[in-house]
């Protein structure tokens, strides 16, 4: 795989830390199995200069939206960061171990806990992207941000029953100082099937949202998005039910999926936002692609949209 030429050396690394206390280094793969209705991530950050490692397996399906109530929930907070530990080369306290097989291209993560096990590989289909944009919102979250589609193999075994896993998967990378305060409503999601994937980032609340960053992977061609906007078709309770996204890259091409929106889990990991997780069906000009949805929104506004105080639509 070939990717970001002046960024390769950082992509699998650590980036060059400053002395911020807020300076992140972030790792997210996705995993599903999608016949069964059941999405998740393992994910992880590292706050190198608060000495902090946060992140964990979750695992989700229709039967539970919430951390009490999910298959797996372990985005554990408070874990000191392990010594002389990379990236990609990590063992953490609550037994998640991701290790490179090869850079850029594939990795292997590993955990054993509380009943729950995963043995997973992770396999690039196509090349890592770098989403730039000029929202100030997003550049206060990371310095330097990466996503990259790829194909999920393995097992999960939870309290003795074992699921074999061959999912379409995003994973994502990232490093600077994290600042989530800054951050407004929006939805962070993709796509990928057998004819190729797609990845947005939009901004706004109420019914249409307007993208900020992504890209176009069509007949093996990857290019940035220069335009795109996604409108609301159906609420469901918390987030969105399905969605249109309509975007064009930078070689011209054009694109309209529609997607459909499972409930999700309701993330509070991040503490000050709120993160509606969800798995997606979409329907990519006829072909079915399998992807999730990530709809964000402040704390606050959360709350009082699941209070029923605001209605998901209103701009608050």
């Amino acid at each position: 795989m070939t990717a970001l030429p002046s960024e390769l050396p950082q992509a699998d690394r650590f980036g060059p830390c400053d002395d911020n206390p807020y300076w992140n280094e972030s790792v997210w793969f996705s995993v599903s199995i999608p016949e069964r209705r059941m999405h998740g991530m393992i994910q992880y950050y590292f706050r190198p200069n608060m000495g902090l490692l946060n992140g964990g397996p979750c695992l989700w399906d229709p039967s539970g939206q919430f951390q009490w109530n999910c298959l797996y929930y372990n985005w554990a907070h408070l874990q000191a960061l392990p010594p002389g530990q990379e990236k990609f080369a990590m063992r953490a306290r609550n037994s998640l171990a991701v290790r490179v097989i090869e850079p850029l291209t594939r990795y292997k993560i590993d955990y054993d806990k509380d009943g729950f096990a995963l043995d997973l590989e992770w396999t690039a289909v196509g090349p890592c992207h770098e989403l730039k944009t000029g929202d100030a919102g997003q550049r206060a979250t990371a310095k330097f941000h990466i996503e990259q589609p790829g194909r999920m193999t393995g097992t999960i075994r939870r309290h003795g029953e074992e699921f074999a896993v061959d999912c379409w998967s995003m994973r994502d990378t990232s490093y600077g100082a994290r600042d989530y305060e800054s951050l407004a409503r929006g939805g962070y999601f993709w796509g990928i099937g057998a004819g190729g994937s797609f990845h947005a980032l939009c901004m706004g609340a109420g019914r249409e949202a307007r993208a900020i960053g992504g890209y176009i992977m069509r007949d093996g061609q990857m290019a940035s998005l220069v335009s795109g906007r996604r409108e609301v078709l159906e609420w469901g309770r918390l987030g969105p039910a399905r969605v249109r996204f309509e975007g064009e890259d930078t070689l011209g091409r054009t694109m309209r999926a529609t997607g459909t929106i499972d409930p999700g889990l309701v993330f509070t990991g991040y503490t000050d936002h709120s993160v509606v997780w969800s798995l997606v069906e979409w329907d990519w000009d006829g072909a079915t692609c399998w992807g999730d949805n990530q709809e964000f929104c402040p704390d606050e506004t959360f709350r009082r949209i699941a209070r029923g105080e605001i209605a998901l639509e209103d701009r608050a």
